[in-house]
């Protein structure tokens, strides 16, 4: 743009600032015409400032540090930080004598979120511990437990495992969406092969989440054929396509060619991955237009037809995130 045009745009984002940030959140909404933004907090969503900005927001909450055991779970670079897993979960949850008091923490917690707004719960392990998540016996994570401050890296290992199961078990309790980050991300240091989405089956053939709904974020990106093949055979797993549409356009724009060949039109939805309100419009509208680039090639080359194409459109951007998070 130009100097001139740049200055204008910087101005009037600055006077909409200035009217607080409710304001400035409700005009980005109101002119990408969103009717729910979704907004991430912790696991404990009560102390979350976020749905006072706006009766439209709804919550995603993160499990990690209550089953990594670290508040820096999120990024991988802060596994470097020293910390004592059993004393961290205290810190999360107060004195935790046993596992089960540990777990019916878990519980009280996930319970409780539909009272504050959460619709569902959110992981991003696939950056920390990875994706890959064995099954531990009680017996062993209460052994494991048993010993405190005292955990080896495999017994820590083994209670964050039956604690994320047991985590999914208290979603499908509250019929909450799981929402998995997967693919990488665009800081830290994460292996890439532990976010693979394909480390998921060994869950998705586990008849205790067949009931389970899951929503892969970012499409798996660069993974994003074997999302195809969970999405096209799993009933419960879901593609959501955040931050893949805009920050790798070429390789959304393959990929959504060959979901929409192969996944059932119902089973995708889109998000913006926006960090301000400037960026929940601008990422909207370069998403529609590389949906659109796509859509016409597919109506060009006779994959699709035009009502088919606005079928899906009113599915991705209304009726599945509905289904999906129960709006």
């Amino acid at each position: 743009l130009p100097d001139k045009a740049i200055d204008l745009v910087d101005e009037a984002a600055a006077e909409l600032r200035a009217q607080g940030p409710a304001k400035a959140l409700e005009a980005a909404l109101d002119a990408e015409g969103i009717t729910t933004q979704f907004c991430f907090c912790a696991h404990r969503p009560e102390d979350s400032p976020l749905p006072k900005l706006s009766p439209r927001v709804r919550l995603l909450a993160y499990i990690d540090a209550a089953v990594c055991g670290m508040d820096y779970a999120f990024c991988p670079d802060g596994r470097g930080v020293e910390f004592n897993y059993y004393d961290s979960l205290c810190g999360h949850f107060g004195p935790l004598a046993t596992l089960d008091d540990y777990l019916g923490a878990i519980d009280a917690c996930v319970d409780s979120w539909r009272d504050h707004g959460v619709v569902g719960m959110k992981t991003a392990i696939a950056y920390s511990i990875g994706l890959s998540i064995g099954d531990p016996d009680r017996e062993t994570a209460r052994a494991a437990f048993a010993r405190k401050r005292d955990m080896a890296p495999h017994e820590v290992t083994a209670v964050q495992h039956y604690a994320f199961r047991h985590a999914m078990l208290a979603c499908r309790r509250n019929a909450l969406p799981v929402v998995v980050h997967t693919g990488f991300q665009i800081w830290g240091h994460a292996d890439l092969r532990q976010s693979n989405p394909i480390l998921l089956h060994n869950l998705l053939i586990d008849e205790r989440y067949k009931d389970v709904t899951f929503v892969l974020l970012h499409g798996g990106n660069p993974y994003v054929g074997e999302t195809t093949y969970l999405a096209r055979m799993f009933p419960n797993v879901n593609i959501d396509f955040t931050w893949i549409s805009w920050m790798t356009a070429p390789r959304f724009r393959m990929a959504l060619a060959e979901w929409l060949e192969i996944v059932p039109h119902g089973k995708m939805c889109w998000g913006s991955d926006s960090s301000c309100p400037e960026t929940i419009v601008g990422i909207g509208q370069l998403t529609r237009t590389n949906i659109a680039d796509v859509l016409e090639d597919q109506i060009e080359r006779r994959v699709l037809d035009v009502p088919v194409a606005g079928r899906f459109l009113e599915l991705a951007y209304q009726e599945t995130p509905k289904r999906l998070f129960q709006l």
